[in-house]
């Protein structure tokens, strides 16, 4: 399982991830630049898709998604880690949406994984997204601090409780078998 994400190829070498949560790039932008110039993508390949996004044109990106082959989109950076409070707290708000463009993309035949800093965010996307759902990456706080590299890896969590979704989180590790790419 791979999460595309070519924006991360505009920040410095070494930047921590916490620089692709902030906005000093268009993710979006980036992923249709990239799509449009016909890239090769892996199997079992996600595109990171910031979903609040209210100026995407989303069947444009469907479609571009289709093209490419892509087996589905992942909300990255998530909402939560975006839209907050000026105390820091995540707005409802902006999960909310994410969902929605969510389903939408598991309507058109998508599957969906998706990306949160607590479990009961992974557990209301688990509820909304069904059987689209392949997985939920848990985000952990400590993770921002991680450098961009060539990979970042995606370590099983397994399966918690009475889910029977896989769960991820994101780990810096040499032996990367499921990487967060530059792409």
């Amino acid at each position: 399982m791979t999460i595309y994400a070519p924006s991360l190829r505009t920040l410095p070498p070494n930047a921590m991830l916490v620089m692709a949560t902030l906005p000093v790039i268009d993710w979006n932008d980036c992923l249709l630049r990239d799509l449009q110039a016909g890239p090769k993508v892996p199997l079992s390949c996600y595109a990171a898709i910031v979903m609040i996004d209210p100026f995407a044109c989303w069947e444009d990106l469907g479609d571009l998604l289709e093209a490419a082959r892509m087996t589905g989109v992942t909300n990255f950076p998530p909402a939560s880690m975006i839209e907050r409070t000026p105390a820091g707290v995540p707005l409802d708000r902006g999960q909310e949406l994410e969902l929605r463009r969510m389903e939408w993309f598991a309507r058109r035949g998508f599957k969906v994984l998706f990306i949160a800093a607590d479990e009961a965010r992974m557990t209301a996307a688990e509820q909304r997204l069904g059987s689209q759902l392949d997985g939920s990456v848990y985000l952990r706080p400590e993770a921002l601090e991680l450098p961009i590299g060539s990979d970042i890896s995606l370590v099983s969590l397994g399966s918690h409780g009475s889910s029977s979704v896989p769960k991820f989180s994101l780990e810096h590790a040499a032996t990367a078998k499921q990487p967060l790419r530059r792409a």
